[in-house]
């Protein structure tokens, strides 16, 4: 499994091999030695040597080889961590939303955990293998009848074991697939524990008809894969038993052999029965691991598939120079599950040039949100074109595109740390933007990195702002930004902070409902049904709503 993983690390791994087959080898001649001397079969002078030797052969070989295969297996699983990571970023944004937040955390969290845990057991278990090849070795030397003897039975139990494959197997990967559930389940119980306190019902229900049975389900499909490996290990148990057995009272029934080469047979054979069942204990950990490594693989491929490059380029500014961005007959259609019906957006034809502040206006379910993410790239238009400095946006440029953008989601994510912006020279920049937003007394910029983000959902947003003014960006969306504000804030964000981007030359898409403030856009853009309504109407009314509102306030 972790050779697969690993092609360019065949040297360590031909050492881990090469020690670990010394290493059992040693161990075996250990086991012969002090059979031979129990026997009296060797030089009672060169017997201390022997030992001696052999007992420093087998710890530093030993030693040598757990080293070299946990230092293989470690780099495996970061190296899988990372390869995993970047192909998520790779990925087609669509692509991540229907594949599921549960799903991609329980790729990078339970399979890469159970690959690790497989790869901290793999040094034991080649030492061990290396162990019973060594002593198996030794057997066929004192005696091949017996050994033939010996084969057999392993190589019945092999067989035999064989036909319980199946079972755990499907146990294994009936409880990875639970786990999907659970996690989704644990998802919502995290993000959803607001609603759940203030409905009873709701969450009584939550916890019956879904965590609480995928929990049990969880349990009910370990509980069966683990019986299923007891009954292969205690299965395997009997069998070295039986061999035992066979070799002490049987086989001299049939063959009159040496009663030493039987007594030395029994002595190996009861060395070999602790490596044996480390082997056949460490099955369950390979079968998850191999279900894991299926499951990890099989993201892998998907991803790929999406993902146009999985590596890109580090740049900074793709196109420092803003002329313009033109969506020409935009239409995006989805489905909308709470509805059952399918929603289309456009087809939408739009022009945007620099220094400009346009609103962005519409109900709840018109497409405002579905309209921005094909502006700024994370969605494709299922028809039309968007062209930005007059070029068209495809596959090969999509990426370099979205740099241009800063944006704030609704459901935005505020990072702890200035990532790609954080330098020496936006310090100075960032403390007026965290003094002006009155954040100072609660966060600081040290090293690049948010001295806090434990604070209020108004407040974090005003420091995902910050981090957005210091990425410098051309283009600059902000979907419902002062909802969560107060008065104060939003008064500030709409009539300085706003206007302040506009100056330096920016241009700015706010989806908002704050109408009071209509008037201070260039432009308004309302949508209904996922269709363009009236474009600039609105801002006339919201300037002649602001000077009467004015001229009162002037008389009184």
């Amino acid at each position: 499994m972790l050779i697969f993983l690993c092609r360019s690390s065949r040297l360590m791994i031909f050492g881990v091999l090469l020690t670990g087959l010394s290493s059992g080898l040693s161990s075996a001649a250990l086991v012969a030695l002090i059979n031979s001397t129990l026997s009296n079969s060797l030089d009672a002078r060169l017997l201390p040597w022997l030992f001696g030797g052999l007992s420093i052969a087998v710890l530093s070989s030993g030693f040598l080889s757990h080293y070299l295969l946990n230092r293989l297996s470690t780099k495996i699983v970061c190296d899988l961590r990372i390869h995993i990571s970047r192909l998520i970023l790779a990925a087609p944004y669509p692509y991540l939303q229907k594949f599921g937040k549960s799903a991609l955390l329980a790729n990078l969290t339970e399979d890469i955990t159970a690959i690790a845990m497989a790869s901290q057991v793999l040094p034991g278990v080649c030492i061990n293998l290396a162990v019973v090849a060594g002593c198996m070795v030794y057997l066929s030397w004192l005696s091949w009848q017996l050994s033939l003897v010996l084969g057999g039975v392993i190589l019945f139990g092999v067989l035999s074991s064989s036909l319980f494959r199946e079972w755990p197997k499907k146990a294994v990967l009936k409880t990875r697939n639970e786990y999907d559930v659970l996690s989704g389940n644990f998802r919502a119980l995290t993000e959803g524990i607001r609603e759940l306190k203030l409905h009873r019902q709701r969450s009584d229900a939550f916890m019956a008809q879904s965590l609480a049975a995928s929990a049990l389900a969880y349990r009910r499909y370990s509980f069966r894969s683990a019986m299923a490996f007891l009954v292969v290990n205690q299965w395997a148990q009997l069998l070295y038993y039986a061999a035992i057995g066979v070799i002490l009272y049987v086989f001299p029934m049939c063959q009159v052999i040496d009663q030493k080469v039987i007594g030395g047979y029994a002595l190996v054979f009861l060395f070999m029965m602790s490596p044996l069942t480390i082997l056949t204990t460490s099955l369950p950990i390979f079968s998850r691991a191999t279900v894991s490594l299926q499951k990890v693989r099989q993201l892998g491929d998907q991803l790929k598939s999406q993902a146009a490059q999985a590596d890109m380029p580090d740049k900074n500014e793709a196109y420092p120079n803003f002329s313009g961005l033109s969506l020409q007959g935009v239409a995006h259609s989805f489905h909308r599950e709470k509805e059952n019906r399918n929603f289309t957006l456009g087809p939408i034809d739009l022009d945007f040039k620099p220094g400009e502040l346009v609103f962005l206006i519409g109900g709840n379910g018109s497409g405002k949100t579905t309209l921005a993410m094909l502006l700024i790239g994370l969605y494709v238009p299922e028809q039309g074109f968007i062209r930005w400095n007059g070029e068209a946006v495809d596959e090969r440029n999509r990426d370099d595109y979205l740099q241009n953008f800063s944006v704030i989601f609704s459901d935005f994510y505020l990072f702890d740390e200035l990532y790609g912006v954080g330098n020496e020279n936006n310090q100075s920049l960032a403390d007026d933007y965290l003094q002006r937003l009155h954040l100072h007394h609660k966060v600081k910029i040290e090293n690049g990195r948010f001295s806090s983000v434990d604070l209020s959902q108004g407040q974090r947003k005003r420091l995902a702002l910050v981090v957005a003014y210091l990425e410098d960006r051309p283009f600059y969306v902000f979907d419902e930004w002062a909802a969560d504000q107060d008065p104060e804030f939003k008064h500030l964000f709409y009539t300085e902070l706003l206007p302040a981007l506009k100056a330096r030359g920016k241009t700015v898409l706010v989806i908002s409902h704050d109408d009071r403030y209509f008037y201070l856009a260039d432009r308004c853009i309302k949508l209904e049904e996922g269709q363009i309504v009236a474009i600039e109407t609105l801002v006339a009314s919201a300037k002649q709503e602001q000077a009467n509102e004015d001229a009162v306030q002037a008389y009184s």
